[in-house]
């Protein structure tokens, strides 16, 4: 395959853009089922505009901050919005008649598969492609941060794909070395996923006094920590809390919040979607991010932490998984699970205006890495770079 039929990056201002190829476009089939969310499928237009030939297939429905979210095309053309059977991210199928469909009307020099190698949909697609494009080559993606040895016939699924893949893409670097471990053969890329730096930007605002508003932004589930954050804002009549998503735990949260007597300290918005998400962001003064692990779960990135200093909002967030590769030293690191460990965190960030305003612009500059454009940018470079050992 050669080189100049993929789109080259170039940099204008330091800034990274992405040109057209001057030869055939490269036609690549990616499948993400993440992408019914219309705000994640910037990557997939950036790629686009840069003279790649991409259709995507994702899901026609999904569950995504607590409550399902339909597909809406939003003008993208190159979309297919396909039915699936079953909720869970690693155990659910594809409507195989759409894919069926496009593996025989034309031909795709790649099949980007952003779903762990792992997964039944990652299995379905391959064994249509062994009967519709055998020698396509295919990417796989992985998340996972905690090595695991899954039972048959997953274990097979993911020793079939890995040792087949011309190559694979992570978000965090511990999914990375687990791939290698367990036989990755092709290409590794650290892929982080991307923000919208310019829905999400800093608006114009003094540091907090006298009171400080946390914003907590996902789904209510004992790993996300929420019930963590209530006890350490109760600790503290300075602190109110403005929680924003949904999900089982949201009853059992807004009684603990009652037993610990926050009233309206503590404020619950329900889920927010993908369009409204800035607003939460805007109206804190700092984002926590109280994740605590659990046995076969760790965070394995955590959009909301660039999405929040993308917007101007210093964070606060638990050393568990991938956070302290995220957040880095442009946010504040504390113990899992310790309710006085994060409050005086909060605390110290109101007490102390000029580390509030550190932070917030530290935390600007970082957000800039996971632009839409430096991910489309790099995820293009990843194309040409599989390929080319192929």
């Amino acid at each position: 395959m050669p080189t100049d039929t993929v789109a080259k990056v170039a940099t204008s201002n330091g800034d990274p853009r992405l040109t057209s190829p001057v030869d055939q476009p490269l036609s690549v089939l990616r499948i993400s089922h993440s992408a019914v969310v219309t705000g994640w499928r910037q990557r997939e237009r950036l790629v686009g505009a840069s003279g790649v030939d991409l259709t995507l297939v994702t899901a026609r429905r999904w569950e995504e901050g607590g409550a399902m979210v339909a597909f809406d095309a939003a003008g993208d053309t190159f979309a297919v919005p396909v039915a699936t059977l079953g909720r869970h991210p690693n155990l659910f199928l594809f409507d195989p008649r759409p894919l069926w469909r496009l593996l025989g009307s034309r031909r795709f020099n790649l099949i980007d598969l952003h779903e762990e190698p792992f997964g039944l949909a990652v299995a379905e697609v391959l064994l249509l492609r062994a009967l519709r494009s055998p020698k396509t080559p295919f990417l796989v993606c992985s998340a996972q941060n905690i090595e695991k040895r899954y039972p048959p016939p997953f274990r097979w699924f993911e020793r079939w794909s890995l040792r087949r893949a011309a190559g694979a893409y992570t978000c965090n670097v511990e999914a990375g070395e687990i791939l290698r471990r367990k036989g990755l053969v092709g290409e590794l890329e650290l892929l982080p996923l991307g923000v919208d730096v310019g829905r999400f930007h800093p608006i114009d605002r003094p540091p907090p006094s006298g009171v400080l508003r946390v914003g907590f932004v996902g789904r209510l589930i004992p790993h996300k920590g929420a019930d963590v954050l209530l006890r350490a804002v109760a600790g503290d009549d300075r602190l109110e809390v403005d929680l924003w998503g949904d999900g089982p735990e949201r009853q059992a949260l807004t009684q603990l919040a009652d037993e610990l007597g926050l009233g309206r300290r503590a404020r619950f918005h329900g889920h927010v979607d993908d369009v409204d998400v800035a607003r939460a962001y805007a109206e804190a003064d700092v984002l926590a991010v109280p994740s605590v692990p659990v046995p076969g779960w760790l965070e394995q990135f955590g959009r909301v932490v660039v999405e929040a200093q993308a917007s101007g909002v210093p964070v606060v967030a638990s050393a568990s998984g991938a956070l302290p590769d995220v957040v880095g030293s442009s946010g504040i690191l504390v113990t899992p699970g310790d309710a006085d460990a994060l409050r005086g965190a909060l605390v110290g960030l109101l007490d102390d205006p000029a580390q509030w305003s550190a932070l917030r612009e530290a935390g600007q500059e970082a957000a800039s890495r996971y632009s839409w454009e430096a991910v489309a940018a790099t995820q293009c470079a990843f194309y040409e770079r599989a390929l080319s050992q192929v």
